[in-house]
């Protein structure tokens, strides 16, 4: 028989300068922190399988995210079989945004905008 071992933790990861709050059709700015952002983490490990689930207070999760995550694990711990780590976020129209996508960029500002926005 296996051991079964679970894990689980929670980060702060809020940005306490103006930045872009998405999931409206048009730009709001914030002033602060009102309630933390956080990404949660669930391990589960029975020695012969891993996996590993994260949730992110965003409203979408962008290109390129889960595989910086991955690209990071792989580099911290080799062991990890990073095709094992799910992401989803929570769909939080009031937190903070992550492009990575090409035609976004952050402005002088601090916050995020679409290029055709920033002198």
């Amino acid at each position: 028989m296996s051991n079964l071992r679970i894990g689980w933790a929670e980060r702060d990861v809020s940005i306490d300068k103006p930045i872009n709050i998405p999931g409206q059709f048009h730009m709001r700015i914030s002033e602060g922190i009102m309630d933390p952002i956080t990404v949660n983490a669930l391990v589960i490990d029975n020695d012969e399988d891993i996996v590993i689930f994260l949730s992110a207070d965003l409203v979408v999760i962008r290109s390129g995210l889960l595989d910086d995550i991955r690209e990071k694990v792989s580099k911290i711990n080799q062991d990890i079989p990073v095709e094992k780590i799910l992401m989803n976020a929570t769909h939080a129209h009031t937190g903070a945004n992550h492009y990575r996508d090409s035609g976004w960029r952050a402005s002088g500002k601090n916050m995020q905008v679409p290029l055709e926005d920033v002198d």
